[in-house]
């Protein structure tokens, strides 16, 4: 038999084994990471009809097919905005591209109008080269994304029905996982697991709810402004301000450089009403909507972040700081069973 201490160690060496695994099977992982996503945004609404009489099974369905009636409302509306505004931004392509190459032009003039000095002018137009090569590599790495649409369509078909058989087979799923714990720590180890589904379903049912918030505002601020495509922009915008810190930033370029196309003072007004919302969300609305259920220091955000995209790209991004937040309750607990046993 094993001591206490060797157990707890064998249990650090499986750990990372699970996490090296993980890193393999990355690419085949991603759509189950979205059905739990998803089967965590349907659980509250379950367990409300489950408390009112229906069984799991008949609550799972009856919530599937209002999320399904809300979703195809809600398509009907959108997509035919969506559409024409799509088609009308890829009609505006040749005289956004014009428009462009007259501000390049201008820019160019006045560059050589300035009469800088050699040096200068040396060093400025190798930053131009380099902006040109990482512009150029940028788009290629967008029309490669689009390549790769395909595959993601699948993943989001392929996502809900994953997440009906973790929304039906909960308790399994979690009597699964006790199973391996010892009868002496299942205790322990059922309060780790609801800490972690606290944690991960108040970030999840939060971001949701600001990334909506903040696409409606977005969507109302441009249209307000005047700028085309205002429907476009907003999803844009609510979509990016998923992704933590960048996802602001990345959210507002399209819109600014939209208007920066019919003027100046147009993009400082829009790049303005972004920061006005940006300020709003941050100060109120994100505090408010998900307050303290992560804890994560800044730093280990923007790392997660950076990690993430370095291990599984844009998705990497969108579930880094959840899984960090999530595994840092398993590691907590971890180390408090290390310190504890190493003790004695």
């Amino acid at each position: 038999m094993l001591d206490r201490r060797s157990r707890v160690a064998l249990l650090v060496v499986l750990a990372a084994g699970l996490l090296y695994l993980a890193w393999l099977l990355r690419a085949a992982l991603v759509p189950f990471v979205l059905a739990a996503v998803l089967a965590f945004m349907l659980e509250p609404p379950v367990r409300f009809l489950e408390a009112r009489g229906l069984s799991r099974l008949s609550s799972i369905l009856v919530v599937y097919a209002a999320a399904a009636a809300l979703a195809g409302g809600f398509l009907v509306y959108l997509i035919p905005v969506l559409y024409r505004q799509l088609t009308l931004l890829a009609a505006s392509l040749p005289s956004l591209t014009r428009q462009v190459q007259t501000l390049l032009a201008e820019a160019q003039l006045l560059y050589s109008q300035a009469g800088l000095p050699a040096e200068v002018r040396q060093v400025l137009e190798g930053a131009l080269v380099r902006l040109e090569a990482q512009l150029l590599s940028g788009i290629e790495a967008v029309l490669s994304g689009l390549f790769g649409a395909v595959s993601g369509l699948l993943v989001l078909v392929l996502a809900p029905f994953l997440a009906f058989y973790l929304l039906r087979d909960r308790d399994v799923i979690r009597e699964s996982v006790l199973s391996v714990i010892p009868v002496s720590a299942q205790g322990e180890g059922q309060r780790v697991l609801s800490e972690m589904n606290r944690v991960l379903a108040g970030f999840i049912r939060g971001q949701l709810l600001v990334a909506l918030i903040v696409g409606t505002l977005a969507g109302v601020a441009t249209e307000l402004l005047g700028l085309r495509f205002s429907a476009v922009l907003g999803v844009i915008a609510g979509l990016t301000n998923i992704i933590p810190y960048f996802g602001p930033v990345i959210g507002a370029l399209p819109a600014v450089l939209l208007a920066l196309l019919e003027s100046p003072l147009l993009a400082l007004k829009t790049a303005g009403a972004f920061f006005i919302i940006q300020q709003v969300d941050s100060l109120f609305i994100t505090p408010r909507v998900v307050g303290g259920q992560v804890g994560l220091h800044p730093l280990v955000v923007i790392f997660s972040l950076l990690a993430g995209a370095q291990l599984f790209g844009f998705v990497g991004i969108l579930v880094a700081v959840p899984v960090v937040a999530v595994s840092r309750v398993f590691v907590r607990y971890l180390f408090h069973k290390l310190v504890t046993d190493w003790s004695r």
